[in-house]
């Protein structure tokens, strides 16, 4: 037996020499250029095993690395964000001044409106303008790569979800600037104005001045709309009238008060808004003069048929205030001024420390 096994043993033995023996003399007789090949070839396939090697255990990327790779991630982020808000705030305010003044939306659902059109924005242009902006961003991003293995180690991942936050942080405040493109108080005005047809004529103005001695009553009714009260309150203030009393809330078609849940959210004709004012002249602190009434009725059954009066009315009263503050502090400047100059104060000892 173990005869055999030592005999089986120099058989492979020779057949591997004269292997050998056949591989050393096919070299021999192959030309320069076969053997120039096969080297190659034999080099090639050691680079390829020593790269996959490199893969299965990759090099942890650099610093400079790692600052490329949030670069790189940030440049097409900061195109969406400035997109995203660009669309945005134009589509929502063009909404607010148009649906939002037709079906009384608030801006929140305009902006909310808005937010889909910014988003088919994004899906629509997003391919285009990543590659936009890489290009822009010229061969700097590219000399520092990171290998597939690089790309999916936590610090890699971490550096590209950093320079995404900041790109699109830095878009969308960049898309702000268009708030400078937009009226912002556009839309209130056109909900202001936004009367149905025929509500203008349904405004009655009462104005009394026997239902309490010394003082002005002054009963409006009409539809209840936003600013009405404001641009009633704004006019009488503007034409020297002191309310000493204020009464608002809604009627029903029968003149009694209804403050039902459902009258209170009801835009039916039956229901409508009656607002009580008790009022006086500011000068005389009595009644409105009879001769003046018909203009004060007149005066503000315009202002309830336009209660954008009142953002108006209100701006010159503001505007009137801060000239007047400026005005009080000229004149107690130049008082002090003046009193200065009036005065003239000699201190004992003053003539002595002036002749030394």
């Amino acid at each position: 037996m173990c005869h055999r096994t030592f005999l089986l043993r120099q058989c492979r033995l020779a057949s591997v020499s004269g292997r050998h023996r056949h591989v050393n003399l096919l070299m021999t007789t192959l030309g320069q250029n076969t053997r120039q090949s096969y080297r190659k070839a034999t080099t090639n396939n050691a680079k390829r095993v020593a790269e996959t090697a490199a893969e299965a255990t990759p090099e942890p990327p650099t610093a400079r690395q790692l600052v490329t790779h949030a670069v790189k991630c940030a440049i097409p982020m900061i195109g969406f964000g400035f997109m995203d808000n660009t669309i945005m705030i134009h589509a929502g305010h063009y909404i607010d001044c148009t649906l939002g003044v037709k079906f009384s939306l608030s801006t929140l659902a305009a902006a909310g409106i808005g937010q889909i059109f910014s988003g088919i924005g994004g899906v629509v242009f997003g391919d285009t303008l990543e590659a936009v902006f890489r290009e822009a961003s010229g061969g700097t991003v590219h000399k520092h790569k990171l290998s597939a293995a690089q790309k999916l180690m936590r610090s890699s991942r971490i550096a590209g979800l950093v320079g995404g936050i900041i790109g699109v942080s830095f878009g969308c405040t960049l898309g702000l600037v268009n708030l400078f493109f937009v009226d912002e108080q556009k839309a209130n005005m056109l909900k202001l104005q936004a009367l149905e047809d025929g509500q203008e004529f349904e405004f009655e103005v009462e104005i009394d001045n026997t239902i309490n001695p010394g003082l002005t009553t002054v009963l409006v009714r009409g539809p209840d709309i936003d600013g009405v009260l404001a641009s009633i309150t704004a006019t009488l203030a503007s034409h020297g009238c002191s309310i000493v009393k204020l009464d608002a809330g809604l009627r029903g078609g029968d003149g009694v008060a209804d403050t039902s849940l459902h009258n209170l959210l009801s835009q039916t004709p039956t229901t409508v808004l009656e607002d009580k004012f008790i009022i006086r002249n500011r000068a005389t602190g009595r009644a409105v003069d009879n001769d003046d009434l018909d203009d004060l009725a007149r005066v503000i059954l315009a202002a309830a048929k336009d209660p954008l009066n009142a953002h108006s009315l209100k701006g010159q009263i503001e505007s009137l205030e801060i000239e007047n503050v400026a005005l009080a502090e000229r004149v107690l400047m130049l008082q002090n001024n003046l009193e200065d100059r009036q005065i003239k104060i000699v201190k004992d000892g003053d003539d002595d420390k002036g002749r030394e």
